[in-house]
């Protein structure tokens, strides 16, 4: 990867000057971000030791000699920072789309595609099926809605998503956090800004679907509608083939179903893997699956979460081709500095943003279930 960089004498000093290279500093940056064990020069050390030393490289890089220093620090950034930022970006390229794949709910769902930049990637619609493109301004969604027949083609267009991440900088040049805990923000940032993009869609997806009777309900769930409930299942299983279906739904919306019949939740040793992969238990043999959901903004209402905690989706699992969300990561990671004018104290502020491309596309070519939960 050294011959794909090209770096100035200041920078290629500062790697002889530690007496490493770029392929040892990414290794050691991968390796601590993912929590995998760590070796510098073939021996294993400890997590302070290598988060000690890359703090100590990004420094150098920047040209920081006091990280207290909030001049040093901002003209540092001013002056060298695009070095850094060059050197780090493969790593949140590659804990992004860990992390993404890293949920139950996100590979039941989404027909995931990398591709590289400025790639194309053409999906093949067998049957007859409804196409909606999200394209996402700053501030709303719009969609480009359309019947498509069978035996197309169509691709989606990717569009550039940024998360403002100038104040964790900040935070880690200081050393008030460390590699991992700076790296893992910018990726929860990420994802979470693809999972609300994704969920958008997700939400509106019945209104899609050729035929709703018998796959769509509402109600209490309690004993009086679990004959209804329960003929969902099974409707989107024979639609299907006979597939396995799998419920999914907030904590929130899958913890109503005890009001129908017992569920068998996870173990309490299980807990661990609950928090990654998503999976929560049972329902009569159905696997129940968590829809990570958080509050829309600092609000805190509950009448605005990022996904409807009332609603419960019943999805048929028949491997990537009837995923019905194709989503396309053009990746691209990019560190860029933003300036944004303070009209109050006619100054310039500086900020950073982590940029990449990556566009959503519904395919709604077979029967889902969906349930509205009243109260």
């Amino acid at each position: 990867m050294m011959s794909k960089m090209n770096f100035n004498a200041r920078v290629m000093n500062v790697f002889s000057d530690m007496g490493t290279n770029y392929d040892e500093i990414n290794n050691l940056m991968h390796d601590v971000a993912l929590g995998r064990e760590i070796f510098s020069d073939g021996v294993a050390i400890s997590k302070r030791e290598a988060n000690d030393k890359i703090h100590e490289f990004s420094l150098n890089i920047l040209g920081i000699t006091d990280c207290k220093n909030t001049k040093e620090v901002r003209r540092g950034l001013r002056d060298n920072g695009r070095a850094w930022f060059d050197i780090i970006e493969d790593t949140i390229e590659d804990t992004v789309q860990i992390g993404l794949q890293d949920n139950e709910w996100f590979n039941s769902v989404v027909d995931n595609r990398q591709i590289d930049y400025h790639d194309r990637i053409d999906f093949y619609v067998d049957d007859d099926a409804t196409l909606s493109v999200a394209k996402v301004g700053e501030s709303h969604h719009s969609h480009i809605l359309q019947r498509i027949g069978g035996g197309k083609k169509f691709s989606i267009t990717t569009e550039r998503h940024a998360v403002k991440v100038g104040a964790d900088i900040n935070k880690y040049i200081a050393g008030q956090v460390d590699w991992a805990t700076f790296i893992a923000k910018i990726t929860d940032a990420y994802i979470k800004d693809v999972q609300a993009l994704i969920f958008n869609e997700v939400d509106n997806v019945t209104s899609q679907m050729p035929v709703t009777t018998g796959f769509v309900g509402s109600g209490v769930l309690n004993a009086t509608n679990k004959d209804d409930f329960d003929d969902i299942i099974a409707n989107v299983s024979y639609a299907n083939n006979g597939a396995d279906v799998v419920i999914m739904g907030s904590k929130s919306a899958l913890k109503k179903i005890t009001g129908m019949a017992d569920v068998s939740w996870g173990a309490e040793a299980q807990k661990n893997n609950i928090m990654t992969t998503g999976n929560l238990g049972l329902y009569e043999g159905t696997q129940l699956v968590e829809i990570p959901n958080r509050f829309a903004d600092k609000t805190y209402d509950r009448n605005k979460m990022v996904f409807n905690d009332n609603k419960l989706y019943f999805m048929p699992v028949i491997g990537d081709e009837g995923k019905f969300v194709k989503f396309v990561d053009e990746g691209d990671t990019e560190i860029s500095e933003i300036t944004e004018r303070d009209s109050k104290y006619t100054s310039d502020i500086m900020t950073y943003e982590v940029q990449r491309r990556y566009g959503v596309a519904v395919v709604l070519g077979r029967q889902i279930g969906q349930w509205t939960i009243t109260p």
